[in-house]
């Protein structure tokens, strides 16, 4: 059996929800990530629980090889939806998600991961700029 998948799209972000064999979720990554793209999501949910099949060490390592996929068309965020049973407990495919400088997670709950998609970006912490004190006379501070 392939994989099907519904899609919603949400003010702030796409939602996918697989049905079918779990190996063939990464297939179809690249048609969701232009479905973003066209629709201007930068946020993606992709929900895996209704999924049947386990994904191997490779298959977790080309699912999070795929954020270069969804970088190019511009997603900032993802989070993955799967039962305990599906995830990886060392969370491989999101380590290598992260390595290729995409912000993505793996959950159990679909709200817990809808309320980390809408969490907006702490801001950037700024240094106050140091003061560079030059003295007016530089003889005073010349040593004899």
């Amino acid at each position: 059996m392939s994989v099907q998948y519904q899609s919603e799209e949400t003010p702030e972000y796409l939602a996918v929800r697989f049905i079918g064999a779990t190996r063939e979720v990464y297939e179809q990554i690249e048609l969701i990530a232009e479905h973003c793209e066209r629709a201007s999501k930068n946020k993606l949910l992709l929900d895996i629980t209704d999924t049947h099949g386990e994904f191997s060490l490779v298959e977790r390592f080309w699912l999070g090889d795929k954020a270069e996929t969804l970088k190019f068309h511009h997603l900032i965020k993802v989070a993955v939806v799967s039962r305990p049973e599906q995830l990886d407990r060392n969370k491989f495919g999101e380590m290598v998600a992260r390595n290729r400088r995409l912000n993505a997670r793996a959950f159990t709950n679909v709200r817990a991961a809808e309320k980390w998609l809408l969490l907006k970006p702490a801001a950037r912490r700024t240094r106050s700029p140091r003061a560079i004190i030059i003295p007016q006379n530089l003889a005073d501070y010349t040593h004899h």
